[in-house]
């Protein structure tokens, strides 16, 4: 049984194998297993030390057949082109289409800067703050037919209830307040509008009259809500918040922008280093060089700000206007760990690849002792396979030790590089 299926491993194995030698690595594995197992049963030994070396000759095989793959001319040919600047950026901007694409033409981040609502500067989130610090509680309908009837300083005011699969309970005057009937209310996705019917809590709309702050109205509201309990004291606790929709919602776009923007710069600064070096050294710029190392350092950072904002949950808006569980500090954190590997990544990948074709570095050679302290220092030298230079990487950082460099061998027909090698 063992044999039938260590020889179905390999007709599976050799699909893998180019077409040109699949017929022969065939013929010559079946014949291999074969024989292998025809020896170990002449032998005597046991069914269960046949079973095991069967298996691993079997592994053997689908490791012999990848082998054949990826050194194949075309898969050569293959590896060659990914080791290439263009191919960095392609899938860059293959990554930020496809963004695009499946964010619907990121709605998200449209609603965050250009909400489609009338006069959208004067509407307002009212809640009920908590016990704790900077919580928020639903307002009860008894208490939102009360402000209705009573406050001077909202021009309307409605109640709205949502659930996770994105169907939305209001109030029959919503819709008047907002404006408008959208697809997305404070961020999320509505599928379907619903008059509300019992519901014992809600979050409020409110619109401003011309002329009427935030603050007032929250003051109002406030003395309406002391008057509606039966006491004159304002309360401590469970007092109206009220806060304008249009902040609230760019909320996200501004902190995520921030980080993006800090990443970006840092990694442009490190650029107008390195022009200042090429300057000093040689008295010219590395034009394609830099202009590669620059696109990724935008372009990455956009890219995952545009994840941020339109496939996780980090804009998302509780029926109060608070924020939820994976917006609060420790998500900005795991975002700030992320922006840093793309930090890293930039920087690594370009100190990998040819000062003048930009393809990345290989036959890393080993050199040195790594007990040496004065002499023949340990570290690690890579070479351009268009013989364009050499880079040595030191193995320990040191002020003794020599540090590591871009040696160019043949520059002359790099449009970028000088015409003689140059240590740096």
């Amino acid at each position: 049984m063992v044999l039938l299926v260590s020889l179905a491993a390999i007709l599976a194995a050799s699909w893998v194998v180019p077409r040109p030698a699949r017929a022969g690595w065939r013929r010559a594995w079946v014949a291999e297993i074969w024989h292998y197992t025809m020896l170990l049963r002449d032998r005597g030994l046991k069914n269960r030390y046949i079973r095991a070396r069967l298996w691993h000759h079997s592994a053997g095989a689908l490791r012999d057949a990848w082998r054949i793959r990826v050194n194949a001319p075309g898969t050569r040919r293959v590896r060659a082109a990914m080791r290439t600047s263009a191919f960095s950026l392609g899938m860059i901007a293959f990554c930020l289409t496809a963004i695009v694409v499946f964010s619907r033409g990121l709605a998200i981040t449209r609603s965050m800067i250009a909400p489609r609502y009338p006069d959208a500067r004067r509407l307002v989130l009212i809640s009920e703050s908590g016990v704790l610090l900077g919580q928020r509680h639903a307002v009860a309908p008894s208490l939102l037919e009360y402000w209705k009837a009573n406050n001077t300083t909202l021009a309307g005011l409605a109640g709205y209830q949502w659930d996770y699969r994105g169907d939305a309970w209001v109030t029959p005057e919503f819709f008047g307040v907002l404006g408008v009937r959208p697809r997305r209310f404070l961020l999320r996705r509505i599928v379907d509008w619903r008059a509300a019917d019992n519901q014992r809590y809600f979050g409020i709309l409110g619109r401003l009259k011309p002329g009427i702050t935030p603050a007032a109205a929250q003051t109002e509201l406030r003395d309406l809500a002391a008057r509606y309990r039966s006491y004159q004291k304002p309360s401590p606790f469970q007092e109206a918040e009220v806060m304008p929709l249009l902040p609230r919602i760019r909320q996200p776009l501004a902190g995520y922008s921030f980080v993006c923007a800090l990443t970006v710069g840092l990694l442009l600064a490190g650029a107008a280093i390195g022009i200042r070096a090429d300057r000093r050294r040689s008295g010219r710029i590395r034009t394609r060089y830099w202009t590669y190392y620059c696109a990724k350092s935008v372009a990455l950072p956009l890219a995952l700000t545009l994840v941020i904002w339109e496939f996780t949950r980090a804009t998302s808006i509780t029926l109060t206007g608070g924020t939820t569980f994976v917006a609060e500090p420790i998500f900005v954190w795991l975002v700030i760990l992320n922006f840093g590997g793309i930090v890293w990544w930039c920087l690594a990948d370009q100190r990998a690849r040819c000062r003048a074709c930009l393809r990345i570095l290989q036959y890393p050679v080993r050199i040195g002792s790594l007990g040496a302290v004065l002499f023949d220092h340990a570290g690690t030298e890579l070479v351009c396979c268009q013989g364009h230079g050499s880079l040595y990487v030191p193995a320990v950082s040191s002020d003794y030790v020599q540090r590591g460099g871009w040696t160019g061998l043949d520059l002359s027909g790099a449009p970028d590089a000088p015409s003689e090698p140059v240590r740096r």
